[in-house]
């Protein structure tokens, strides 16, 4: 382990980084912002007769808790490189908490809206450290193994939080949602204080506090802004996927409700099964860049046919299922490769690097669904399908690039 810290460092009451429970716990912690918004997602629709408030203000609820979130990773990221993982982790929780309770108790829309941008910055914090606390701990192939397994876990949680999200608001009504989140953030609160000890490295600590020369060296590193952009690339093609695939599947390929529910959720296990096979093959030695460029030459190539079959009129679900299927599970594969190596080669601040890799995602995956849905209406599978290819295919050009 890259701290230094063996199993035998850690009392019976905490977790061993090597355990199950432990890759569990940093993938809650991960999918905690995913969770929070697929959760109330359902909720949307009716705060504004709950509250008598507007649908803009309700809108904005979402909005400025995906604020929060960017504020958080980047804060929470840089902060935890000063002053270590676990008082940012745990500050991180204490704001999520307290959030929550102030969304489930909220007698108005804006105070809703205020309430959600701190439950934002909260869940923000939390989800750039797992990733963090994973380079602290883990080196080379190890790390890369555990990164793949938090994916997996990040991906299943919110798979099923809108299921969660819907029976909550039906037996309690929106607020019982929040009710449940601040529950959640309390006893994850009590697991991080009991089971979980300080995984910040010492060169970390030394890194971040010699000035502003070491503040520049995400910037001033090439090889990680072109890693972090190719995989922001890659992420902005699911999201582009996630933005359209509710009009493109039910209004265009004439798929029931329930239908498409079903593919959307066999596509989120593809993407999960892909994660779960990178860290296979990294337990058996199998390195990141061998899996990347193959990886990344199948998500552009199927994301590529995708789009000529969008551009053809091909609309068939036996077509364009088995090729979403394809690009999600090498997405899966390819997601923990490029974090890894990026935030490896940045190590000494692990968790500004994974901050940056964090908030690159969000920027360009909201550039991207905003993108699909001003197209949506006039060109159907195509506002979708091409995005997707010229950003899977972006992402390899410019791995090709790095990797030479």
């Amino acid at each position: 382990m890259g701290a230094g810290l063996s199993e035998a460092a850690w009392t019976p009451l905490q977790i061993v980084p090597q355990s199950l429970a432990f890759t569990v716990l940093l993938g809650v912690f991960a999918a905690l912002p995913a969770v929070s918004i697929d959760v109330s997602a359902p909720t949307l629709a009716i705060i504004p007769q709950a509250l008598g408030t507007s649908t803009t203000v309700a809108s904005l609820t979402l909005s400025l808790f995906m604020v929060g979130f960017a504020i958080g990773q980047l804060g929470g990221g840089r902060l935890s490189d000063r002053v270590g993982r676990r008082p940012v982790l745990l500050a991180g929780l204490t704001s999520y908490t307290l959030a929550s309770i102030a969304c489930a108790s909220s007698a108005s829309g804006s105070a809703l809206v205020a309430a959600r941008f701190a439950q934002g910055i909260g869940a923000g914090a939390c989800s750039v450290l797992s990733f963090a606390m994973v380079q602290d701990l883990f080196e080379g192939e190890a790390a890369r193994a555990k990164r793949s397994y938090v994916t997996v876990v990040f991906g299943i949680v919110p798979m099923l939080a809108p299921a969660i999200g819907s029976f909550l608001a039906h037996i309690g009504g929106w607020r019982a949602i929040h009710a449940v989140l601040a529950a959640a953030g309390g006893l994850l609160m009590v697991i991080a204080t009991i089971g979980l000890q300080e995984s910040r490295r010492a060169s970390t600590a030394e890194s971040a506090s010699s000035g502003p020369t070491q503040r520049r060296r995400l910037t001033d590193d090439p090889g990680f802004l072109a890693i972090a952009a190719a995989n922001a690339l890659s992420y902005a093609a699911i999201f582009a996927y996630i933005a359209g695939s509710p009009i493109v599947m039910i209004a265009v390929m004439g798929l029931s409700s329930a239908a498409f529910a079903a593919a959307f959720a066999c596509t989120a296990a593809a993407l999960t099964a892909g994660a779960w096979t990178n860290g296979r093959l990294g337990r058996h030695g199998v390195g990141s860049t061998a899996v990347l460029g193959p990886a990344l030459a199948v998500a552009g190539g199927a994301a590529s046919a995708l789009a000529l079959a969008g551009l053809a009129g091909l609309t068939s679900g036996l077509i364009l299922l088995p090729l979403l299927l394809l690009t999600m599970f090498a997405r899966g594969m390819v997601a923990p490769n490029l974090q890894h190596l990026a935030i490896e080669r940045q190590a000494d601040q692990a968790g500004a690097a994974s901050a940056a890799v964090g908030v690159s995602q969000l920027l360009c995956g909201a550039i991207a669904s905003a993108a699909v849905g001003l197209c949506l209406p006039d060109h159907g599978v195509s506002a979708v399908a091409v995005p997707m290819a010229a950003l899977a295919v972006g992402a390899l050009v410019l791995w090709s690039r790095t990797s030479r």
